[in-house]
Parts: C-alpha cells; structure tokens; sequence
C-alpha cells in the first residue's frame, strides 16, 4: 500500500506544479509533463493512470491553443499594422478585422484558462479522494 500511497503523492506533485505554472511563466507546467509522462508506466490500470491521463491532455490542450492563439495575434497585429501604414495620410483608420480577431484570440485564450484550471482543479480533488479522474 506504500506504493499507492508515493504514487498519490506523485500525481499531486504535479498537479501542484501544473497549477502554479502561470505564476512561473510556465515552466513548471514542463516539469509536471514530464513526471506525467514519466510516472504513467508505474500507474497503468490503477487510480492514477486517469490522473496523469489528464495533466497530458491539459498541457497539450494548451500547448496547441497558445501556438495557435500566437500565430493569429501576430497576424493580426500585422494587419493592424499594415491597415495604420496604408491609411496613414487619411484620417480613417480601418482596423475593423484586424482588432476583431485579436478580440477573438483573446475570447480563446480566456476560455481555455478557464478550462484549463476547470481540469486541474477538479482532477485534485478527485485525487484528494483517491478517485479516477
């Protein structure tokens, strides 16, 4: 039972570090990844096996989604960019697009924290009560 018992402790090491990632500029989000991955063989068919499961799911579920969100802010402040430089001498700017999709990144990107601390959270606590997630 020692065993199941370090294994817990495992699983809530990482979801430690996955919760504090944002404060630590992600970096610990990398640490707990790895001892997901690393920890996954010794948890096949038990209670944590869902855990690390999940933390996996949660960091490339982000990882994606602030690749994505930053290839279209870039292209979207170039077209900011781009529109200010074409409409200069004029007193119009049509920015319309361009701050329309930046608004929709940032929709994105609020969205996905709140999922992302939705999965860690209640992962925790179900592994504070020894359940799969």
């Amino acid at each position: 039972m020692q065993g199941m018992g370090e294994e817990r402790n495992w699983a809530l090491a990482a979801y430690g570090l996955f919760l504090i990632a944002p404060a630590s500029s992600g970096i610990t989000v990398l640490i707990g990844v790895v001892l997901a991955y690393v920890r996954l063989d010794g948890a096949r068919g038990g209670v944590y096996e869902s855990h690390y499961r999940n933390l996996i799911l949660v960091f490339w579920v982000w990882f994606s989604v602030i690749f994505v969100a930053t290839a279209f802010a870039l292209a979207g402040m170039a077209g900011v960019a781009l529109t200010l430089l074409r409409s200069w001498p004029s007193s119009g700017f049509t920015l319309y697009h361009s701050t329309l999709l930046l608004g929709l990144v940032f929709l994105g990107v609020v969205m996905t924290c709140f999922w992302y601390y939705w999965r860690l959270i209640r992962g925790f606590i179900r592994l504070l009560d020894d359940k799969p997630y």
